[in-house]
């Protein structure tokens, strides 16, 4: 069941994390696709570097608690990955091809 909570808050985590969702911001997208550039790298950091407050288990030690992800929750990774491990991944073929409208004579 949809519950209209859930929905309103993947709305703000999707709006703090990708600026050209944002209300009041200086950053636009010029374009559906740096729209889905900027979608996809905010849903990627989402599910791979942002440890989640509801999704931690208790362990023994001082902290007594180990942040996981979405994907440590589903067993797809092991341990958190940092931004520089994200960016480490290459990229798909052809995604940065149309990227800049002013330098596609430059070819």
């Amino acid at each position: 069941m949809v519950q209209t909570a859930f929905v309103e808050r993947a709305n703000l985590t999707l709006r703090e994390l990708i600026a050209p969702l944002s209300r009041r911001t200086w950053s636009i997208a010029y374009d559906r696709h740096h729209l889905r550039l900027h979608s996809q790298w905010g849903l990627a950091y989402y599910h791979f570097c942002r440890p989640h407050q509801s999704l931690t288990t208790p362990i023994r030690g001082p902290s007594k608690r180990r942040y996981r992800t979405p994907v440590m929750a589903a067993k797809l990774v092991r341990r958190r990955w940092s931004v520089q491990d994200l960016l480490q991944l290459p990229a798909p073929e052809g995604i940065w091809l149309d990227t800049f409208p002013a330098t596609q004579g430059c070819r």
